[in-house]
């Protein structure tokens, strides 16, 4: 098998592990909140259990180039759906707030250590002719198998040890495909020893952009069927725009990775961000329809999720020669940042000036983005 084949058959197996464990995902996001609120934990608490994962992230992304380095991608994202399959055994051997907020954390180190690793291996496996499209299937995979695990639950039945049992074995099915691809791994014994900060300090720009790129998105994927319902949307009506904005963002990854390998990623970046923009002020505008808004919600997330894609194919441009990992890593942790400000930072604005101020938030943020890319252009420096 040649070099090149490897590589592909490496990336083709991180891909199929993203759907497996995104899958495992999408059914622990919602399950564990609800479970808890059918024990009558109150919603303040169930904000702090979620919180846990996020800490997680932030605690395992100083230290996850040191792990690569002493044991590699393969051996990485295994061990981070390994920890993430150890946490959900803990939550069916123990039931309650203080020992699933444990498992909470130990779930979200293997989450973010899987998420790095994978990301890095990919980007940097992945030519710069390529770079873009290889990123929106990842991008899509992911997002693809959350939203079926979302799905899965109006189906299943949510009580008991059962969906526990089928996200530990995804997540064992999605360990198991790693070993078929792992000859096609990139070398990780020389990575650069430099941390988080150095990065951030060599990339303030696209650093910058990601936290509000998350800021964005972390309003969106958390508020905007409340958004919805505060607009006058039934609950109903609210749920499905939510469905059409995950809907885009994985069904428009493909031609945003196409744009990315054709043109400037830079200028791209402003005009998706410009475009994001605008199409959360319009469906303000439209939220009384119904194919006006729904295509709104449909587009604006394909764009909005694909900046994302788009961040990380500048990235992979900007630290292809070393030190993807820790580059990587301090991406997540800006745009995590970004998430964890974004709900509270709209759900203040819904309470303070109604429902219009999920719009302002969300624009505002979109355009800080493009304003942060356009310095970058105009002066010339790092991104």
């Amino acid at each position: 098998m040649t070099p090149l084949s490897q590589q592909n058959r490496g990336i083709a197996a991180v891909l199929l592990n993203n759907v497996l464990l995104g899958f495992a995902v999408g059914m622990f996001l919602p399950l564990v909140p609800l479970r808890l609120h059918e024990l009558g934990i109150t919603a303040g608490l169930i904000g702090l259990n979620a919180a846990a994962s996020s800490v997680a992230v932030l605690g395992i992304a100083s230290v996850t180039t040191r792990i690569l380095r002493r044991i590699g991608y393969p051996v990485a994202i295994g061990l981070g759906a390994v920890l993430f399959a150890l946490a959900l055994l803990g939550m069916m051997w123990r039931e309650g707030f203080g020992a699933w907020t444990a498992c909470r954390f130990v779930a979200g180190l293997g989450l973010a250590l899987h998420w790095i690793s994978s990301e890095s291996w990919v980007n940097q496996a992945a030519s710069d002719a390529r770079r873009g499209r290889i990123l929106s299937l990842y991008v899509a995979c992911f997002i693809g198998g959350t939203a079926a695990g979302s799905a899965s639950l109006d189906f299943l039945d949510m009580s008991g040890n059962r969906p526990f049992l089928i996200m530990i074995i995804l997540s064992v099915a999605a360990t198991a495909l790693i070993p078929l691809g792992r000859k096609g791994a990139p070398p990780t014994g020389g990575m650069p020893t430099a941390g988080l900060f150095v990065r951030v300090r060599q990339a303030p720009r696209l650093m910058a952009a990601a936290l509000t790129m998350g800021i964005a998105q972390g309003s969106a994927l958390s508020l905007l069927a409340l958004y919805g319902v505060s607009a006058g949307l039934t609950q109903g009506a609210a749920v499905w725009l939510n469905a059409a904005y995950l809907i885009g963002g994985v069904l428009l990854q493909a031609p945003i990775g196409w744009a990315v390998d054709r043109f400037d990623r830079h200028r791209l970046l402003v005009y998706m961000a410009l475009a994001a923009a605008g199409s959360s002020v319009l469906m303000h505008g439209f939220i009384g329809t119904t194919v006006p808004l729904y295509a709104l919600a449909f587009c604006g997330g394909g764009i909005s999720l694909g900046l994302y894609t788009a961040g990380l194919a500048l990235l992979g441009s900007r630290f292809q020669s070393g030190g993807m990992a820790a580059a990587n890593a301090a991406f997540i942790l800006t745009w995590e940042l970004g998430m964890l400000s974004g709900g509270p930072l709209a759900g203040g604005a819904i309470a303070l000036m109604g429902a219009v101020g999920f719009p302002l938030v969300t624009t505002s943020a979109m355009m800080a983005v493009a304003l942060i890319t356009l310095r970058r252009r105009g002066d010339g420096s790092a991104p």
